[in-house]
């Protein structure tokens, strides 16, 4: 008796999820890898033009939390042109994950505002 072929359609959906389950591991290593390197991780969680002076930035950090951060801010007009900038100190605390706001001042109206960069302070 020959062996039995699987469809090609059933082949496919296979193949489908071996990539998938491949993908998502390859990417759970890399963000293990990434916070486990002593790097500093932020992301830009929104901002709001109060005035034609300043823009509010939120972010969150995830960190280590016995270490100071020191974070450089932008705000960009619409020509994408940085009209502010400022460093703000985020002192250490008791959680690797924390949520923040700082002001940014601008020499103009801008547009948007977000933070450029994160390290450890010394």
């Amino acid at each position: 008796m020959p062996p039995t072929l699987v469809p090609t359609a059933n082949r496919r959906w296979w193949v489908v999820g071996v990539v998938g389950v491949s993908v998502m591991t390859a990417l759970a290593i890399w963000f293990g890898v990434a916070s486990a390197t002593g790097k500093v991780n932020w992301t830009n969680t929104g901002f709001e033009v109060t005035s034609n002076t300043e823009v509010q930035v939120r972010f969150d950090l995830s960190r280590d939390p016995s270490r100071d951060v020191r974070c450089v801010l932008e705000a960009q007009d619409k020509s994408h042109f940085v009209v502010g900038q400022t460093t703000t100190v985020v002192p250490a605390g008791e959680a690797s994950q924390s949520r923040h706001v700082a002001v940014v001042r601008t020499a103009g109206p801008a547009v948007t505002g977000y933070v450029e960069t994160c390290d450890y302070v010394g």
